[in-house]
């Protein structure tokens, strides 16, 4: 009598393996899919490697990049963008270890009591070494043609735009002065009596 009740436990342990195999190929077949979901799904983003600081200027040492699927809703911006990312403004506070965001970088803002004036200056009146935006500098009255220097104290500035360099030699650039200083920057550059000095850098 205890013979004949083996067969049916042995079916029974057969059916419960059967089963448990039939589970574990389901599970396998789902996170493949999850897995290839995930995978055709990852973009290259720009990441943020150091922190950044709201009016900072952005270098390429600030930026990585990372291939991830970013999570729904989370707006990110393409690698392809690192070039022209870097030398653009904060405009918020950056967190090392976060994504970029599209609303995050741009040009500078004009603070209250500031005015953005366009300068071109002739060959020798600037450094050869870079200017990105965000740098100290002074701006030094000076003659042209042998003329004398006008009057007045050299006025701070700050770079607000990369240099660019024209095919005539000279170099337009953007930079933010005082808002009582505005007028008489705009005159001297006008007239060409203007040269520009780079301040020491505070260490970031």
């Amino acid at each position: 009598m205890g013979d004949s009740t083996r067969p049916a436990i042995r079916a029974r342990r057969n059916v419960g393996w059967i089963a448990a195999g039939v589970l574990a190929i389901c599970l396998g077949g789902l996170g493949a899919a999850l897995l290839y979901a995930n995978l055709s799904s990852a973009a290259s983003v720009i990441t943020i490697k150091h922190s950044v600081y709201r009016d900072q200027v952005i270098s390429a040492d600030d930026l990585g990049i990372t291939s991830l699927a970013p999570p729904m809703g989370l707006e990110t911006v393409p690698a392809e963008r690192l070039g022209e990312i870097v030398g653009k403004t904060a405009l918020t506070d950056l967190a090392a270890g976060g994504l970029l965001g599209p609303g995050s970088f741009g040009e500078p803002v004009v603070a209250a009591g500031a005015v953005r004036v366009g300068l071109r200056l002739d060959p020798g009146r600037l450094p050869n070494s870079p200017l990105p935006a965000g740098t100290g500098v002074r701006l030094i009255p000076v003659g042209r043609d042998g003329a004398a220097a006008p009057g007045g104290m050299p006025i701070a500035a700050t770079v607000a735009s990369l240099p660019q360099l024209q095919a005539d030699g000279s170099t337009l650039l953007d930079v933010t002065v005082p808002e009582e200083s505005g007028e008489r920057v705009a005159q001297l550059a006008a007239a060409g009596q203007l040269a520009l000095i780079r301040l020491p850098q505070a260490p970031r």
